[in-house]
């Protein structure tokens, strides 16, 4: 008789754990390749959120003070007021603090078509050269989202930070910043940080210097945060 020679228990036995060892190793692969495109995409929607939420209040403080007649004396074009949640604003002001997170501002709309910071089409402007009634916009953060009027326009922000460039006379310059200006200061430019946290959690433990650079002390989750900064004057109220 022919002998018949096939696989042996042991050769089975050893066959099968290269093949878990295999498995093992490409499972763990795949996972930490998920782990770094879930990392990366976290990390590009967190700088996103931040150069996005730079830019309109960049474009925002750039239109701050705006007249529609140059030649109107800045207590006429934005006179005494009180106005909604931003208060009492003096005859001139076109700035104001409200809190850590918030601030209030006042310009006259450039052109026919313009629209507000919530998009929303502004009424009744007038001809060029005409002067017209100011629009009011307010900056907050609230539940995590950056708003305008109350209506959201970035997302996933987890702290702001606001400082104040002021002077206390007529002169177009800067004396001083300051994250809680007096009732006499004059606003000319601020310094502001937005802190962004992604959506989910996709680090392996819980730790961030942005975070810790912020508040002091490391956070409790394991969400990716971002620290972007940036400066800007407001161009009608500086040389």
């Amino acid at each position: 008789m022919h002998k018949q020679h096939g696989l042996s228990i042991i050769e089975l036995m050893v066959a099968l754990l290269i093949s878990s060892f295999l498995i093992l190793g490409i499972t763990q692969v795949y996972l930490d390749n998920r782990e770094n495109t879930l990392f990366q995409q976290s990390q590009g929607q967190n700088i996103d959120n931040a150069r996005f939420s730079i830019l309109l209040l960049e474009q925002t403080l750039a239109k701050t003070g705006y007249r529609r007649a140059p030649d109107e004396a800045m207590e006429t074009a934005f006179p005494d007021d009180s106005i909604g949640a931003c208060g009492q604003m003096g005859a001139g002001q076109v700035v104001k603090r409200l809190s850590a997170t918030s601030f209030c501002i006042r310009y006259q709309p450039a052109f026919p078509d313009a629209r507000d910071c919530a998009g929303d089409n502004i009424d009744n402007i007038p001809a060029p050269y005409v002067s017209s009634e100011p629009v009011t916009e307010i900056f907050d953060l609230a539940d995590g989202n950056l708003t305008c009027n109350g209506q959201p326009i970035a997302s996933d922000i987890e702290e702001l930070s606001f400082v104040y460039g002021v002077n206390n006379n007529e002169e177009k310059r800067i004396s001083k910043y300051d994250p809680e200006p007096g009732a006499d200061d004059i606003i000319r430019a601020v310094q502001f940080s937005i802190l962004t946290a992604s959506p989910t959690e996709v680090a392996k433990t819980p730790g961030s210097a942005a975070y810790k650079f912020w508040f002091g002390d490391d956070p409790e989750d394991k969400r990716l945060y971002t620290m972007l900064s940036s400066s800007t004057s407001m161009r009608n109220l500086m040389p």
